[in-house]
């Protein structure tokens, strides 16, 4: 493996998605460059390098200059980039401890029965969840979804092969969403989820007595949980949720 292989893989291992790692280094490799150069170098195309660029430019890890109609792209000194990667790895370990603190909770509504957990890794993630959800068939989904995210691990093509082999449609839901959407469902009101709330990611789905989790960390994976007191917990914290939140734009 190359030294270039080896340090994307170091950022992958930190939760930097793989694209991000590439176009990040090829563009440190220039120092600063076009959205052209960055393309052509990290061999992809111009619409996703700029989707790339854009989700790390959000993150901080680099600073667009623009001279007359040129736009260039400066990526961040190494340095500043780890301490944007330490402080995105302790928020989530706090995360995680908030999550342990509160197992006792989730203890006291699993009741007499052990919730039924299915978990799915890596490429059968997407297909199991849309399985899923054609061999449920709730009337009603709602959903929490950061969208750039989705985008960002999951090809959009995939995306939507999976969408047409499952073609089972809820009669409504809700969809609270961070990022940018794209290819709305109609069948669903949107808004998007209030700032006070946090940075929510990945996506989560709440039908039935179901709880469904697509988490992007290091790899992929779908987290189904079938569980009534936890569905109907979670599904009153998705109404507080709903109503602090503004209409989608």
């Amino acid at each position: 493996m190359t030294i270039l292989g080896n340090l994307e893989g170091l950022l992958e291992a930190v939760h930097m998605p793989s694209s991000q790692a590439k176009v990040y280094l090829v563009g440190l490799e220039f120092g600063s460059a076009s959205l052209a150069d960055i393309a052509k170098r990290a061999g992809l195309s111009k619409t996703t390098t700029f989707e790339v660029l854009s989700g790390l430019r959000e993150r901080k890890f680099v600073r667009v200059t623009r001279r007359s109609k040129a736009v260039r792209y400066c990526m961040v000194d190494p340095e500043y980039a780890v301490s944007l990667l330490r402080n995105a790895v302790a928020e989530q370990s706090a995360m995680i401890d908030d999550v342990a603190r509160a197992l006792p909770l989730f203890a006291a509504l699993q009741g007499g029965e052990r919730p039924s957990t299915l978990i799915y890794e890596g490429a059968e993630a997407v297909d199991a969840y849309f399985m899923h959800l054609e061999s449920v068939k709730p009337r009603v989904v709602d959903e929490i979804v950061h969208a750039d995210d989705i985008y960002k691990w999951i090809d959009e093509k995939t995306l939507i092969a999976a969408r047409k082999k499952y073609k089972w449609q809820p009669k409504s839901g809700r969809v609270l969403s961070s990022g940018k959407r794209r290819n709305p469902n109609p069948i669903f009101a949107q808004r998007r989820l209030s700032p006070s709330w946090g940075t929510f990611r990945g996506n989560l789905a709440l039908y039935g007595n179901f709880v469904s989790v697509v988490t992007f960390t290091t790899r992929l994976t779908t987290i189904i949980i079938e569980s009534k007191p936890l569905a109907d917990s979670m599904r009153l914290l998705f109404e507080i949720a709903w109503r602090s939140s503004n209409d989608a734009e």
